[in-house]
């Protein structure tokens, strides 16, 4: 191929390709500039009773992830092989995934499409993390929720009791609009 037909593909490949950029210009430049602030409040119940809450607050731009990440990395031997010991790291703590969206109801204003994911996973009651020998046993909740949550007033996202306890865990959220 000569130089003068390289030169007229090449023009021809970004004549065809021009229309296709800039409409990725101004699909990026008309992104949503809604921003949500996303409230969790983690609470432990005991016979009805609150013994224990936590709270976990986001900023999410409409359509974007939010995350938080709290928690320890805990370290598993995996080999002990010539007096070198192989570990394996575990995230044991909490994680919160979110993202919100504009709904399509008719009052825009007025609620959200949310989508959460939390990750709760520690130690079964008994392990301290340096003292303890074998393998440790974990705990893990998880919850997975898409919901259309009116905008500043708490929702009960979620609701489960504990496995071998008398505890019962509720989450709730709370979305406000920014701007």
């Amino acid at each position: 191929m000569s130089y003068k037909n390289v030169s007229s593909f090449a023009i021809l490949l970004v004549l065809l390709c021009s229309p296709f950029m800039a409409n990725a210009q101004d699909a990026k430049s008309s992104r949503p500039t809604a921003v949500y602030k996303v409230d969790y409040v983690f609470s432990e119940l005991q016979n009805d009773k609150r013994v224990n809450t936590r709270s976990y607050s986001l900023l999410v731009r409409s359509r974007e992830r939010g995350s938080i990440r709290l928690g320890d990395r805990l370290p598993i031997t995996t080999a002990t092989k010539e007096g070198n010991t192989q570990f394996q790291y575990f995230d044991i703590g909490v994680n919160v995934d979110c993202r919100v969206e504009d709904t399509d109801l008719a009052d825009l204003n007025s609620s959200v499409d949310l989508f959460t994911n939390i990750e709760i996973s520690n130690l079964a009651p008994g392990q301290s993390g340096e003292n303890r020998t074998g393998n440790p046993i974990v705990r893990q909740t998880k919850f997975q929720n898409e919901n259309i949550v009116p905008l500043g007033k708490p929702v009960l996202l979620s609701s489960a009791d504990e496995v071998d306890g008398t505890r019962r865990l509720q989450i709730e959220v709370t979305a406000t609009k920014v701007r």
